[in-house]
């Protein structure tokens, strides 16, 4: 599967798809591409996780600051989809006591829109 992100604007959210890795060779690319998208847009952000296969160190990086940009502008940062391996990762690190988490975009949208 080919690394790379797809956005899609739903209602009053824009989803970010992650397909593939999310490690220390994509980490960078996915700011510069993140950080742009937050700054042109004032929607709040889901990261959905669906279609990703391996976040490492540096994607949890990159999940804290581009949250960390948007609660600067008082905005919100979802999380979804993740696989059982990247759960339990999200979970140590306490990420999920600030920013929420749905299994799914299903489940997303049924809760929220």
């Amino acid at each position: 599967m080919e690394n790379h992100i797809e956005i899609e604007k739903s209602h009053h959210l824009i989803i970010v798809h992650f397909y593939g890795e999310i490690d220390s060779v994509m980490a960078p690319v996915y700011r510069g591409q993140l950080s742009d998208l937050i700054d042109e847009t004032q929607e709040d952000l889901v990261f959905d996780f669906q279609n990703t296969s391996f976040i490492d160190s540096s994607g949890i990086g990159l999940v804290l600051g581009r949250y960390n940009q948007l609660k600067f502008e008082h905005r919100t940062l979802i999380l979804t989809g993740l696989n059982q391996v990247a759960y339990r990762l999200f979970e140590l690190t306490g990420l999920f006591q600030i920013m929420p988490y749905y299994e799914s975009i299903e489940s997303l949208k049924e809760g929220t829109l």
